[in-house]
């Protein structure tokens, strides 16, 4: 047994081009207002790591003793605010683009 994980007849090359350039013709472009809201979610995260760089540049590394547990973080809050930013921008995308899907 080789390790394709497709066992069947393998296709002809014809039949490779016509499945790719049906693929192409029914391909539906992300508009324009899409690319506008990808773009504001990347200079967001951009400008949360500079400003997460730049105030805790010189912060000194915390020492954790290695059998030490700890219930949380000096700060407290920069992970969990992470995942609810994430969070909220993930549900914002998908609603956006379960609208889109919906009146197209």
């Amino acid at each position: 047994m080789e390790d394709e994980p497709y066992a069947g007849p393998k296709p002809s090359d014809a039949e490779v081009e016509a499945l790719i350039a049906g693929a192409k013709a029914t391909r539906k472009r992300p508009s324009r207002g899409l690319w506008f809201a990808a773009l504001i979610v990347s200079v967001a995260c951009v400008i949360g790591l500079a400003y997460g760089l730049i105030t805790n540049w010189d912060a000194k590394p915390e020492v954790v003793k290695s059998d030490a547990v700890r219930a949380s973080s000096s700060s407290g809050s920069g992970f969990g605010l992470g995942l609810v930013i994430g969070l909220g921008a993930g549900i914002a995308i998908g609603s956006v683009l379960a609208l889109r899907k919906r009146h197209s």
